[in-house]
């Protein structure tokens, strides 16, 4: 929508006030955009500054949507007269230059994340997905271009300067977003996370988008509803309709209504729904069961629930407690939340049996792993300080260990001594994540990527060390018996070329989990000594729903359905 609407209405603009010269400029440059994609594509795609390359062309967007406001200001005293403009062949060539910038700052990302779908993944989804969007912003943009052409002066020029209002605001909030991300500002990282849910991947970010249609077409018709309808009614004295007459009235409508027996009966019934879904967590946790992170798309969406573990497709019940991540043992948990708002801000809160939180510690990335050692005595979280994915070559992360009993903080894996064969290992660009915790809760294991190459290292959280043991494993998992690690591991260059494999730590032979052949991206938990449960995306239009499967590491036999509806799965006997 980015790329094709903003030359759609500056096409329409310049049509209508007969600028034949400028609409031949536009129409060069989405010609010369549709060439320049592929290089550019292929470029933002193996660069290394790829948040400084896309915070200065929001900055550039910014300008020109600026400047084209401004246009639009000056022509909007009176709407029929067309507007003169100044400049000849320096200003068709600037804006040949512009048409083309704006088109390509979006067609780039296309062009990798398609070459992604097709190369990389081969999936028929995720490319006939993209093309559908791709072939839905164009035939937007192009509808624009035929009704705008029509649309009477006034409505068209409201309808073109909210679209400029709203495109100028998306760009100054992409271009102080990415800033952050590339280290431009004071305090990059700090304002970076604060705005993640502002930036082109974030909840409200795509709402944005859609305001680029919504806000100029109501504007367009609000036009067309004041000049054909309200102006032929008669005159109403402003004065008897005056604001502050009506404030008090309105104050005291709303007073009624949050003192009335309404207001008390929603509050009354929130506090009945909370007691009762106490009740049912506590019915469930007094067997075996699962706590897990519910992701059905309804009231409960990414509430910590639990389901008994005899029969976990039969009820559930979900808690108070919103997880993006979820673990337990001996009565402690952790739960990492995600306090999206105005600056979404992240936080790891600890839980006791009751579900009731304990104490919370603010984080400083968005939250990715958490695990709890059997004995309840310490646990572990790893965030995302820039990235959002390991596939990503660029992340960077930080994992903590904190004492579950008050809460506090006992290090980050990055201040304890790494070695390898004999010797310190030392590298610039070191990241940890992926703890697991061994019986006595002392020794633990976790993965370290450094140079591009993963390791699984041993910990001892006693002497504050950490030694490397074998290298091409990510998210290890210990088994109840503390016999074999649960991983997952490259297996080839594509984006979805990860599977899940069993290390023996007696013999350090690994050997695939040949029950699941699909791509895994989670840090899996053991059912027990034979089987580890995962969660994956539903494929297709449900890619945002999550299932929890179960896989035997010694058979053949296919992975099964476990949970539907839940991510994060921890068992609890």
């Amino acid at each position: 929508m980015q790329a094709f609407l903003p030359v759609a209405v500056c096409l329409v603009w310049y049509r209508r006030n007969g600028r034949a010269d400028r609409v031949a400029a536009i129409c060069l440059g989405i010609t010369s955009a549709a060439f320049a994609t592929p290089v550019a594509g292929y470029w933002f795609q193996h660069t290394d500054h790829q948040a400084r390359l896309e915070a200065m062309l929001a900055i550039v967007a910014a300008a020109m949507a600026l400047g084209f406001g401004l246009q639009i200001w000056r022509g909007h005293a009176d709407p029929r007269v067309p507007v003169r403009f100044q400049g000849a062949a320096i200003g068709r060539l600037a804006l040949v230059g512009a048409s083309t910038l704006i088109v390509v700052r979006q067609t780039m990302e296309i062009a990798v994340v398609l070459r992604a779908a097709v190369v990389d993944l081969r999936s028929l989804d995720a490319t006939l997905a993209l093309c559908g969007g791709v072939t839905v912003a164009f035939a937007v943009a192009w509808s624009f271009t035929q009704v705008g052409r029509f649309l009477p002066a006034r409505a068209f020029i409201r309808a073109a300067g909210t679209f400029a209002g709203v495109f100028l605001a998306q760009a100054i909030v992409y271009a102080f977003h990415e800033s952050a991300e590339a280290r431009w500002l004071p305090w990059s990282e700090t304002l970076h996370e604060a705005t993640e849910v502002y930036g082109p991947d974030g909840a409200y970010g795509l709402y944005v988008s859609y305001l680029l249609i919504v806000l100029p077409t109501l504007s367009a018709l609000w036009a067309l509803i004041r000049d054909r309808v309200l102006s032929k009614l008669p005159r109403v004295r402003i004065a008897e309709c005056r604001p502050a007459r009506l404030a008090p009235a309105a104050l005291g409508v709303a007073c009624l209504m949050l003192m009335g027996p309404g207001g008390g009966e929603a509050v009354t019934r929130a506090r009945a729904h909370a007691a009762e879904s106490a009740r049912d967590v506590a019915s469930i946790a007094a067997r075996p069961h699962l706590l897990f992170r519910h992701t059905g798309r309804d009231a409960d969406y990414s509430k910590l629930a639990a389901a008994a573990l005899a029969s976990p497709g039969a009820a559930r019940a979900a808690s108070d407690l919103a997880c993006e991540r979820v673990s337990f043992a001996a009565g402690r948990g952790i739960c990492l939340q995600a306090n999206r708002g105005l600056f979404t801000t992240y936080t790891a809160v600890v839980f006791d049996a009751s579900l009731t939180s304990r104490a919370s510690i603010k984080l400083e990335g968005s939250p990715s792993r958490t695990r709890v050692s059997p004995d309840g005595r310490v646990g572990a979280f790893t965030v995302f300080v820039t990235g959002h994915a390991y596939s990503n070559s660029s992340f960077s992360t930080k994992t903590t260990l904190i004492d579950m009993a008050e809460g506090d903080v006992l290090g980050d894996l990055e201040q304890f001594t790494t070695w390898r064969d004999g010797a310190r290992f030392r590298a610039a660009d070191v990241n940890f994540w992926g703890v697991t915790f061994a019986r006595d809760s002392n020794i633990f294991y976790a993965s370290l990527r450094a140079g591009g190459t993963t390791y699984l290292v041993k910990g001892e959280l006693g002497l504050r060390k950490l030694t490397v043991i074998r290298d091409n494993l990510e998210c290890p998992s210990l088994s109840p018996d503390n016999r074999r690690i649960a991983f997952k591991k490259r297996v080839g260059p594509q984006l979805d070329a990860w599977r899940l494999f069993v290390l023996d730590l007696a013999t350090m032979i690994e050997r695939p989990i040949a029950a699941e052949t699909r791509y895994v991206d989670d840090q899996v938990e053991w059912l027990d000594d034979t089987h580890v449960l995962y969660a994956l995306r539903r494929p297709g239009s449900e890619a945002a729903t999550l299932d929890v499967w179960v896989a035997p590491i010694d058979a053949a036999t296919p992975a099964q359905l476990l949970l539907e509806r839940a991510e994060s799965p921890i068992v609890v006997r």
